[in-house]
């Protein structure tokens, strides 16, 4: 496994956000969040924006039904017991790459870990400017209410899955990163562990497709994974993205 400091982000952070991480009575309350090192807008619960957004609590999956405008997007009074891992995916939305900005894509790049994508961009003589990319958000968060339970794949296209639980007293966990089901050898994962201050890092997946991830204890943490590919020749767009991330906390 491979460790690396890493810089700032080209693009937006999207995750899902807990009022509490571990809950013993009370509600689960979760928020949508778009922005950079823990800090952001919040965003409300608006159902055309996304094709899935589900609870999954010991092996059973629910879609969660909100209202239009709520704030946070995600309200559960009477959770049941055990970990609950949450998952959101959004509808696509589009990155424009223009004159404006010349260095946007290989900043965004580069930021992700991806610098082979943008060697073989180069390579092929690609233009920088005047591209675009079509995305979309692929958010889990794990809360863990009163005791049992793990995490486990829910069918996003591009997925983190914790070992188990991160709520084991541990300092570390195992992760592994799936493309549509397949372990990714080898790929990058960047970590965010936010206490007194926000700290990034970056971790690559091993031959196995799995990472440890180690955090302060009683810090919070998000992961993030970006999966990109060319579109073919002719297409509205481009690249096509998706944008794994996970966050979990005390």
């Amino acid at each position: 496994m491979a460790f690396f400091m890493v810089g700032p982000l080209a693009a937006h952070e999207f995750w899902l956000e807990a009022e509490n991480y571990i809950v013993n009575g009370g509600a689960v309350n979760v928020e949508l969040r778009v922005g950079q090192d823990f800090g952001g807008s919040e965003y409300p619960f608006v159902q055309q924006r996304f094709k899935m957004f589900t609870t999954t609590v010991h092996g059973q999956s629910k879609p969660y039904k909100g209202r239009a405008g709520d704030r946070p997007a995600y309200m559960d009074a009477t959770p049941k017991v055990g970990l609950q891992v949450l998952s959101y995916e959004s509808r696509p939305d589009t990155l424009a790459f223009t004159k404006s900005k010349p260095d946007l894509l290989a900043n965004y790049l580069e930021a992700e870990g991806l610098h082979f994508v943008l060697e073989k961009h180069r390579a092929d003589g690609m233009p920088e400017v005047g591209i675009s990319e079509i995305y979309s958000r692929n958010a889990k968060t794990l809360v863990q209410v009163g005791e049992g339970g793990v995490d486990q794949a829910t069918g996003l296209p591009f997925e983190l899955v914790v070992q188990g639980t991160p709520y084991d007293g541990d300092a570390s966990v195992t992760v592994q990163l799936l493309w549509r089901g397949k372990l990714m050898a080898n790929y990058p994962i960047n970590v965010f562990t936010k206490q007194n201050s926000v700290r990034q890092t970056r971790v690559l997946t091993n031959g196995s497709g799995m990472a440890i991830v180690a955090f302060p204890k009683g810090s919070r943490v998000l992961l993030n994974s970006v999966w990109i590919e060319r579109l073919p020749e002719g297409s509205e767009h481009f690249y096509e993205s998706w944008w794994a991330s996970m966050t979990f906390g005390y």
